[in-house]
């Protein structure tokens, strides 16, 4: 009997030691498990921490690049003396040749070399000491259909003025293979909408091309193509 029960001792035994080292493992498996879970969540937490650093770094950056220049507060049509109300102080960052607002002196008195829009930044180019239009120069409105004019034209762009067929009529293939020029380099002075639905851009031409741009306008017979923004100082040389 005292066998006996010595030998269930030990069997108890050492069932206890192997559930002992069954439930360490499970305990190691389960801390093995969760320690790459938790480092997955430090990484992400440090990732995010980094990508705050540097949206505040960028940001503060972009702001100590900013300067105060002088925009324009309502529009101005081309040829317009500037005036004190006219512009206003803003602050912007990478506006090349923006006006500093400390030089609105040297500003008011000047004239709209083209149809200034409200909240533009003003640029030396975009003012003139002479009268606009010019002594060889007229200023020509013409009326096109929305579909004719390119998108985001705005004043101070400069676009080829060229003959076309009415719009839905069928032109010759000499009307379409070579379209008559009537402007190389027009300047646009300003961009406005009709109550049809229709487009009016002003431009500025050539005296000796005003007429022709006014006829084929009035007719219907005529689009814009933008150009690169030298071709004027190009065609005047």
């Amino acid at each position: 009997m005292t066998m006996t029960s010595g030998t269930n001792t030990q069997r108890t035994g050492a069932r206890g030691s192997r559930d002992q080292g069954l439930d360490l493992r499970s305990t190691l498996g389960g801390v093995r498990q969760r320690a790459p879970r938790r480092l997955g969540q430090w990484a992400a937490a440090v990732l995010f921490v980094v990508i705050v650093v540097i949206g505040l770094l960028a940001l503060f950056q972009s702001q100590s690049d900013r300067v105060e220049v002088l925009a324009v507060t309502d529009a101005v049509p081309a040829g317009q003396v500037i005036e004190e109300g006219d512009v206003r102080p803003v602050e912007v960052a990478g506006v090349a040749g923006a006006i500093p607002a400390t030089d609105v002196d040297s500003v008011v008195g000047k004239r709209a070399a083209a149809g200034l829009v409200e909240g533009q930044v003003l640029t030396d180019a975009a003012l003139t000491d002479e009268l606009v239009p010019g002594e060889d120069e007229r200023v020509v409105a013409i009326a096109l259909p929305s579909g004719r004019v390119p998108g985001g034209l705005s004043a101070g762009d400069v676009v080829s003025v060229i003959v076309v067929p009415v719009e839905g009529a069928e032109g010759s293939s000499e009307q379409l293979q070579a379209p008559t020029v009537l402007s190389q380099a027009a300047s646009v002075q300003s961009v406005g909408d009709t109550p049809e639905g229709g487009r009016v851009v002003t431009v500025l031409v050539d005296d000796g091309e005003a007429e022709q741009v006014a006829a084929y306008s009035a007719a219907g017979q005529v689009t814009i193509i933008q150009a690169p923004l030298t071709s004027r100082d190009v065609a005047g040389e």
